[in-house]
């Protein structure tokens, strides 16, 4: 069992919060097990080429170097992608000074490396391989070194394959699918936290009060053999939206917030809708968001937008027709079923809701205020013009329109926010 003190050997990253409206806490009873084969798509098809994606990290208000990481590499060819598809990674490193900087980049230098040069084994195989080849390497450095002592790193990796999402996961940085009004959790939190409500030892309200939030259970580092979490793979839908993130971001943000900026808005835009919540929220810790959507993006109510819809459609009738005749021959054979997909551990609602756009209005709100007290630096006729937009569409009942627009206010605060910390210090 690990602390972490600011990324010391001992990881302080549960950040089990209250679930927050709408949040249903699946039971912590399942732990992440190993599962392999391929799942049968809920009428889509995935393609090496057919998705947008986009990353952000931010040392956050408090720390003075990020310990955090994250990777993104996608399939050079078609043969690559059949076999190991493209591959998204966020790490949370720990330890004194600039160590656990370099146990995140170790991570996320190496696994990706290690897991694509692997030859005929399964996706499954070769991910969990890497984890232990790179804990291994971490852990090598921790004991030859004793200002290294205490190093390791989280690390959540989503895996796009042309028969679904692959998850592999050590730590508590987290992997979130968000499909239509729902925001799920796939990973499991190693952390005292989740761990005892799974026992059920405790229930989540008593685990959140009662238990330090800088425990952690499980990183890559501390246990050369250390258990990875294999979740999937998943099936996907177009739409669906992918979030990986270190607890900086987890942590200040809650699930129906990530999920409704993730669902209503392109991936470049909604990491820095997040991303700078966090930082007006107190930005604690490092920040680290990368998001994917499966499919393009258009702007809802545009006629780019009604045209990509008509083609999906089309591409799912074809698809299940398709689908239809395959499992026509398939049911004159004694195949083996398709693999039932995991279950999330958490759910939550993250529809548009006024009770949402009240709590980011009295963020601004209030982030405003200091800004006019500390005169940061800042755009304020963009500033009010964002919150004249806000103010008609939100009379009109026009809930994404106000949303974009307090995403909008959050950026330009946060970032000016920012920029006014490091001029006075």
């Amino acid at each position: 069992m690990q602390h972490r003190d600011h990324r010391t050997s001992m990881v302080d990253s549960i950040h089990q919060r209250s679930p927050g409206p709408g949040t249903s806490v699946t039971p912590i009873g399942r732990g992440g097990g190993s599962q392999t084969g391929r799942v049968e798509q809920q009428g889509w098809v995935v393609n090496w080429d057919d998705f947008l994606f986009d990353a952000a990290t931010d040392t956050g208000m408090r720390r003075m170097n990020n310990q955090d990481s994250h990777a993104i590499v996608r399939a050079s060819t078609q043969d690559a992608w059949q076999t190991r598809g493209h591959l998204f990674m966020v790490a949370d490193g720990m330890g004194a000074h600039a160590v656990g900087e370099l146990a995140s980049k170790l991570a996320c230098d190496n696994i990706p490396h290690n897991y694509r040069k692997s030859k005929g084994v399964t996706a499954t195989e070769a991910i969990v391989k890497a984890y232990k080849e790179v804990g291994g390497l971490i852990h090598g450095k921790a004991t030859a070194n004793k200002e290294f002592h205490g190093m390791g790193t989280t690390c959540s990796t989503l895996i796009l394959l042309p028969e679904g999402a692959l998850l592999a996961h050590v730590g508590d940085s987290r992997v979130y699918r968000i499909r239509k009004e729902t925001i799920e959790q796939f990973s499991f939190d190693h952390s005292l936290v989740w761990e005892l409500v799974r026992r059920k030892h405790l229930n989540p309200d008593q685990a959140s009060r009662a238990v330090p939030r800088n425990v952690i259970t499980r990183s890559l580092g501390p246990d050369p053999n250390v258990e990875v979490d294999i979740e999937g793979p998943l099936p996907v839908e177009q739409g669906d939206v992918f979030l990986l993130c270190s607890d900086g971001l987890s942590g200040p943000v809650t699930d129906p917030e990530l999920g409704v900026f993730a669902a209503n808005f392109q991936p470049s835009d909604a990491c820095q809708y997040v991303l700078q919540l966090a930082n007006l929220r107190g930005g604690y810790d490092n920040i680290t968001v990368v998001m994917l959507r499966i499919g393009q993006w258009a702007e809802p109510g545009t006629d780019e937008h009604a045209a990509l819809n008509g083609r999906a459609l089309q591409q799912v009738a074809s698809n299940q027709g398709w689908k239809s005749k395959l499992t026509g021959m398939l049911s004159r054979k004694s195949a083996k079923p398709a693999i039932e997909p995991p279950t999330p551990h958490r759910t939550a609602s993250c529809l548009i809701t006024e009770e949402i756009i009240s709590q980011l209005d009295a963020d601004v709100k209030k982030s405003q205020d200091m800004a006019v007290a500390q005169t940061w630096s800042l755009d304020w006729t963009k500033f009010a013009e964002a919150r004249r937009i806000f103010t008609e569409a939100r009379a009109t009942s026009n809930l994404r329109t106000a949303l974009k627009s307090l995403g909008e206010q959050i950026v330009m605060l946060g970032i000016a926010g920012r920029l006014h910390k490091k001029a006075v210090n």
